[in-house]
């Protein structure tokens, strides 16, 4: 499996940030992986890094981020999995209902151009129900676009 170069870029109802950011993209008919990083909002922090995989069979999710915050994140679709968040103030067990997961599906793949460059764009969706002991759930609609040359 060969990684290539790529752009990621996320939209997401819990962050406003759209930044595209440099990463790698890997794929067989089993496993699809990318990684990317992202600054910290705050100065001096070292980078986020994020890796991406998604079992295609299966339809399970796995999403992990290292910094100065850490997580580690398990979605299967129609399950309900836990997770953590590890921050300086502690670590936050929480709990996921995924409700959509779909990666890189057959005719969705579209074409954008960026500074002169065309690129092939992957998609993935997401959605999930996120919960902290103790609180209502959230909803979050993810689209994870993945650019590549």
């Amino acid at each position: 499996m060969d990684r290539i170069p790529c752009l990621v870029s996320i939209d997401s109802d819990l962050s406003e940030d759209k930044t595209l950011s440099h990463g790698s993209f890997e794929a067989t008919s089993e496993r699809i992986r990318f990684t990317w990083s992202t600054k910290e909002e705050e100065e001096g922090l070292p980078d986020m890094k994020f890796l991406l995989t998604y079992q295609v069979k299966e339809k399970v999710l796995r999403l992990s981020r290292r910094g100065a915050t850490e997580s580690d994140m398990l979605f299967q679709l129609g399950g309900k999995t836990e997770g953590v968040i590890r921050t300086s103030h502690g670590d936050f067990d929480l709990e996921l209902a995924t409700r959509e997961l779909s990666f890189f599906e057959e005719g969705t793949d579209t074409h954008t151009t960026i500074e002169g460059q065309t690129y092939l764009v992957k998609t993935g969706r997401l959605t999930y129900d996120l919960c902290f002991a103790g609180q209502e759930p959230m909803r979050n609609h993810m689209t994870f676009h993945v650019h590549i040359a």
